[in-house]
């Protein structure tokens, strides 16, 4: 966040930023520790500026900042915590107070001048909101949103109380988003609504948000920048998460599809748009575009009588047990898409079919060859550096697949 900028007659202020990361400013100066310094003061001042209002319990605090490392003596730990938080803060550029105060087991922050939090300013927002009607609950929303700019102290993370008080941000801001998204679609303010969710997406790209941004980019007829958002949602959830986009988001391609249209071209436009990287193996795409080519390849298979065969790739630990490390899980694949990629056919296609598996058309091959295709794969897989794990494959007819009635009774695909 920007700093404030300091004017003589300015009232000092300290501003507190929780959102995104952790920061203070004062009187437009930024206030900093020492990188050396004991994050437990850091945690107490935390905690304080969070319960502004009523204040912590002694008890609350020592069971937060130590839980069953508190030692024979919290009290006197804490007692040090806080003495070693007024120096701080004193060094760091505030001017001299007593700052923690205890009272009847109650500690509170105390200064002369006021603090503005960017996460308690946000609560009491979505509070304020809830009590409100018509345009004063938006304007509330509103507000609650814009100081919504990130994840809460992210720095301390891996602390419980962070988690349990980030579940709890998360879920009112993705409700304000949902009611004001709604707000903003009846009132035809597509392009704040576009911003509402864009953001919404970048925070969380895993929740879904991409599926409101392209409904807003279809509604103001950006329908190319829509087809952009589903591509790269489409890519990501594909390599991340090695799962192929839910049936919402395959139905909002299936739109984008039906609006665009180019400008008045020629060939050698067209030449521009089919321009790929040069290589010799097989052809990577997304799972939707998979799926639309097979179907297409199954419909002409039918006329010519070549034969086309699915072959579903599977990478597992030895003796077929799941690899559950996410990170070496996420490698492999990576690798293994270059093995493919390199061992079959420029004829033929390949997608992500799951987070460990992929999913091959070979065209023009019969079944006995699908074999000796998994057999090179396979070599090339044990002379890769850095290839780890075992491969396995199943095979089946595509116009069978799609064409059940042409199958013969009791025929089940081959697995290896």
């Amino acid at each position: 966040m920007e700093e404030q900028i300091y004017s003589p007659g300015m009232q000092e202020i300290l501003s507190v930023n929780m959102f995104s990361g952790f920061s203070m400013t004062y009187a437009g100066k930024k206030i900093a520790f020492s990188r050396s310094s004991n994050m437990k003061f850091i945690q107490l001042l935390l905690l304080l500026f969070l319960h502004a209002d009523q204040g912590i319990s002694k008890k609350e605090l020592i069971d937060t900042l130590y839980g069953w490392n508190a030692g024979v003596n919290p009290n006197k730990n804490l007692n040090n915590v806080i003495y070693r938080l007024k120096k701080q803060l004193v060094l760091a550029g505030l001017p001299e107070e007593e700052y923690v105060v205890l009272e009847s087991g109650i500690c509170r922050w105390s200064s002369s001048f006021p603090v503005e939090t960017d996460a308690v300013r946000f609560t009491e927002c979505i509070s304020m909101a809830k009590e409100s009607a018509g345009a004063g609950r938006i304007g509330f929303l509103r507000t609650a949103e814009r100081l919504y700019t990130g994840e809460l102290l992210p720095e301390f993370s891996t602390e419980l109380w962070v988690i349990e008080r980030n579940l709890q941000l998360k879920g009112m801001y993705q409700q304000a988003v949902v009611e004001l998204g709604e707000y903003l679609r009846q009132a035809g303010e597509y392009q704040e609504e576009l911003r509402l969710y864009r953001k919404a997406g970048k925070l969380y790209p895993f929740d879904k948000w991409q599926i409101q941004e392209i409904d807003c980019l279809m509604l103001l007829k950006e329908y190319k920048e829509a087809y952009d958002v589903y591509r790269n949602t489409a890519k990501l959830y594909c390599e991340e998460l090695g799962v192929p986009p839910g049936p919402e988001m395959v139905s909002r391609l299936r739109r984008i599809e039906s609006q665009i249209k180019n400008p008045v071209g020629n060939f050698d436009d067209l030449k521009e748009n089919f321009r790929e990287q040069k290589n010799t193996g097989a052809y990577y795409c997304l799972y939707p575009s998979f799926l639309d080519s097979c179907q297409l390849l199954a419909r002409v298979a039918e006329r010519s009588g070549r034969s086309i065969f699915l072959m579903l790739l599977n990478l597992t630990e030895r003796m077929g047990k799941e690899i559950t490390d996410s990170e070496k899980l996420e490698t492999q694949m990576e690798i293994l898409k270059e093995v493919i990629r390199s061992s079959f056919r420029r004829g033929d296609l390949f997608t992500t079919y799951s987070k460990s598996q992929y999913m091959i058309i070979l065209v023009g091959t019969e079944k006995e060859n699908c074999n000796k295709a998994f057999t090179r794969c396979l070599d090339r897989w044990k002379q890769t550096e850095g290839a780890k794990g075992e491969l396995s494959y199943s095979v089946e007819s595509l116009v069978k697949m799609l064409n059940p009635e042409l199958s013969q009774e009791g025929e089940t695909p081959d697995w290896k």
